[in-house]
């Protein structure tokens, strides 16, 4: 495992398009899923960020589009639950239909964890979350039952920081990033994506195949990214040091 990789350099306005995991990346980690804060100064450096790469900035997250423009993010691209939806900021939307049978493994989860002191239970479009950050104990159990519905159902296990999540098999951050590349206004630029979590390694394998490059946030780990920065208020003064101070477009 590589043991350091360096800072990224600024943004280049002119050349590159930028990809952003949520999540752990741009806002903290917080023990339920709508307890995460989104500061003002976060909001107004993204949209000012997307003005200045001509619409070529994406949020790249597990969470749904609905939820993100709830926290101020309307009018910026995003690819939401794990690439199988995705609006570019011209309104050009794509999504996939909810997958069968995710109905009855809402129901599992739900009933998991009301019956489960500290799992917490996140309904999603076109998914379902267990979270067990409050209760860790109930880890192997929560992983063991997406499992089983799982294989059940023909979906995707997806496993994040003390989180496990069922989705539609064959999406994932990689092919939304790659979807969206092939369409104005990011389609022959330079691809930078920022994440930190084990699902947004096949981000950074795309992004390195498409001639870019990723950028792993938090503690050194293996990863396909060629850069890190430490934590999320780095990544957010590298995004307002860039706004302010990057190479013009």
């Amino acid at each position: 495992m590589t043991q350091h990789l360096p800072p990224p350099a600024p943004i280049d306005f002119s050349g590159d398009a930028l990809f952003l995991d949520f999540d752990g990346t741009l806002v903290e980690l917080a023990d339920r899923p709508d307890g995460v804060i989104v500061g003002e100064r976060l909001i107004a450096t993204l949209h000012a960020l997307s003005d200045r790469l001509n619409g070529r900035l994406a949020l790249v997250s597990g969470r749904d589009i609905a939820t993100l423009d709830g926290f101020g993010m309307a009018g910026l691209a995003i690819a939401g639950s794990h690439g199988a939806e995705w609006r570019l900021a011209d309104g050009t939307v794509s999504e996939t239909a909810r997958p069968p049978g995710m109905d009855d493994a809402r129901g599992r989860f739900e009933q998991f964890a009301d019956t489960h002191g500290g799992v917490l239970f996140e309904d999603k479009p076109l998914g379902a979350a267990l979270h067990y950050r409050m209760s860790p104990e109930w880890g192997q159990e929560c992983r063991a039952l997406a499992e089983n519905l799982a294989q059940a159902h023909g979906f995707h296990v997806q496993h994040g920081h003390e989180m496990v999540e069922l989705r539609r098999a064959g999406v994932d951050k990689g092919v939304a990033i790659a979807d969206i590349l092939k369409r104005a206004p990011f389609a022959g630029h330079r691809p930078v994506f920022l994440g930190d979590d084990v699902t947004d390694e096949a981000g950074f394998e795309q992004v390195a195949r498409s001639g870019g490059h990723g950028v792993l946030i938090g503690t050194m780990r293996a990863t396909a990214a060629t850069f890190r920065l430490p934590d999320v208020s780095s990544v957010n003064e590298w995004l307002h040091h860039s706004l302010k101070g990057g190479p013009e477009d």
